[in-house]
């Protein structure tokens, strides 16, 4: 069977705002392919094309059919301070997915762009572009390969769904549940969130007001899917210790929610905050009428998250390989191990 070939009557230009629904169709027609689901949602793909530092003209690239149907997309994201760990992505649609030439043109623009990053960042320090792939996208992990990436990392998507009875939450004695509906500032809960995950495989310790100003305009970008009565927070005293940040929806869909973050700073490990506030959570969404609850997370987590959630119920439902091409070696400020 023949590939498909490049056609030159298909336009290649950067992305703009009023493409957010042809792309949300275009990353939803490649879910659907492999899992039979819905991954994105217009508003989403509105989210993250106004993300900080996000150029749409210099930053993204999409590919359309003669009818103005989007057939791929590739983007690369600036991460800011100190310029390390550069993120990228690449789309295609189911129907041009034997297309290699398609594929290799859009992997050279985000090596291209992502290079052009490397004078931001200190000459001492190692960086690399990193990008995540469904395990089942062959023709996709076979360009990124052909590319030079290798693979470094596996990441896995997980749920559980909430037809089911949860046991009470387990509190160790002076810790206390409340929501992000109190008098709880964005940045205590950013603090929290840095100090607990500087641990974890693939952190980059960000300039904090930097990190705060992303979160800010991710809240504010996420519209009715934030809801502070679900960010649920574990305190001692004044002291936030920990936090799991449900959103409402998934994907466009009110049935599903989506743990963005789950986190317990590292004084208070091994108490049970993590599987109480999962517990809690679940309840209370299932409360509310959610039916599933998802999640990202390390395969290998080196606090051994991915035990933690299967002790609360949660299964492993598909995997992501994690990508990396190296740019320049040096001083390597990535979290890699503990």
């Amino acid at each position: 069977m023949s590939r498909m070939e490049w056609n030159d009557a298909w336009t290649v230009r950067p992305v703009t705002l009023e493409d957010a629904c042809g792309a949300a169709d275009l990353f939803n027609a490649r879910s659907m392919h492999f899992y039979g689901e819905n991954q994105s949602s217009t508003d989403d793909v509105l989210l993250w094309l106004q993300m900080p530092r996000f150029s749409l003209e210099e930053d993204s690239l999409g590919v359309f059919d003669v009818s103005g149907r989007q057939l791929a997309m590739a983007h690369c994201v600036n991460p800011g301070e100190p310029y390390v760990s550069i993120g990228g992505n690449v789309a295609a649609h189911p129907d041009v997915f034997d297309c290699e030439d398609l594929w290799d043109r859009l992997y050279g623009w985000v090596v291209e762009r992502a290079r052009q990053l490397l004078p931001h960042s200190d000459p001492k320090l190692r960086v690399a572009l990193n990008e995540a792939v469904m395990e089942n996208d062959s023709s996709r992990r076979a360009a990124a390969e052909r590319a030079g990436f290798g693979a470094v990392r596996v990441s896995n998507r997980m749920g559980i769904d909430l037809d089911r009875e949860f046991p009470q939450p387990e509190w160790p004695e002076g810790i206390l549940v409340g929501t992000a509906e109190e008098k709880v500032s964005l940045a205590s809960i950013v603090e929290a969130s840095r100090e607990a995950f500087r641990d974890h495989w693939g952190d980059v310790e960000d300039p904090f007001e930097q990190e705060l100003g992303e979160w800010q305009a991710w809240v504010d970008g996420l519209g009715d899917a934030h809801d502070p009565s679900i960010w649920f927070l574990a305190f001692d005293g004044s002291s936030l210790a920990g936090q799991a940040l449900f959103l409402t929806e998934y994907a466009g869909d009110s049935s599903r929610s989506y743990l963005e973050r789950l986190s317990v700073r590292p004084a208070y490990r091994k108490q049970g905050i993590a599987l109480a506030l999962m517990r809690h959570g679940f309840r209370e969404l299932a409360a509310r009428g959610y039916k599933r609850v998802l999640l990202d997370t390390d395969s290998e987590n080196l606090t051994g998250a991915s035990r933690l959630y299967e002790r609360a119920g949660l299964c492993v439902l598909r995997k992501s390989i994690c990508y990396e091409l190296e740019f320049r070696e040096g001083e390597d400020i990535v979290k890699r191990s503990l």
